[in-house]
């Protein structure tokens, strides 16, 4: 309605789905729980301005959500167009980054790996 994309990442929706089933709810129960995380989203998009302001879409990772015993810090707003798109490529940036530190040589440790990627 208002042009604006909703992102889930995967992580994020088995969360969503453990914190329904620990509370023992059903469809009502998720339904409460998306409305928690998309509170801020819901109430900021219909006043979404034109140009940079603009809202272009919503992110629901495992930080918006939270733990199972505690709340998230509810969906990421992300503003301007192509938002989502540069968002998404961070976080592939991000954990390209972080593979290619994990993969040691032998004797090598983290530290100098990550000196190398970089």
């Amino acid at each position: 309605m208002n042009d604006v994309k909703l992102h889930f990442t995967e992580k994020a929706l088995r969360l969503i789905a453990k914190k329904a089933m620990a509370k023992n709810t059903g469809a009502r129960g998720l339904r409460s729980l998306l409305e928690n995380i998309l509170m801020e989203a819901m109430y900021e998009i219909p006043d979404a301005k034109i140009g940079s302001n603009k809202i272009d879409a919503v992110v629901v990772d495992e930080e918006s959500v939270g733990s199972e015993n505690a709340p998230g810090c509810g969906g990421k707003i992300l503003h301007g167009d192509g938002a989502l798109e540069r968002y998404l490529g961070e976080i592939n940036l991000k954990s390209s980054t972080e593979n290619v530190a994990g993969e040691l040589q032998e004797g090598e440790t983290k530290d100098s790996s990550r000196a190398m990627s970089l």
